[in-house]
């Protein structure tokens, strides 16, 4: 079984993968990642792991808005 912060990570990049396809809107991103508590190094390495995937304005909005909660400098 994995331990609990890698399946949190594993969640985080799941659900923002999820929005930056359209399938979800921001709302719902940023209460995931919330509840997943990745927070810091460790979210700014899944955004950046995931820069080219989806849609690039999404990433972006999905980037401010973790900016704006405090949670990646």
């Amino acid at each position: 079984m994995k331990d609990l912060e890698t399946w949190n990570r594993n969640y985080a990049k799941k659900t923002l993968w999820a929005f930056l396809d359209g399938k979800k809107n921001l709302n719902w991103l940023i209460g995931t990642i919330r509840y997943s508590r990745v927070r810091g190094k460790r979210l700014a390495e899944i955004f950046e792991s995931s820069k080219t995937y989806g849609n690039p304005s999404r990433y972006q909005e999905a980037l401010s808005a973790c900016r704006e909660q405090g949670w990646i400098e």
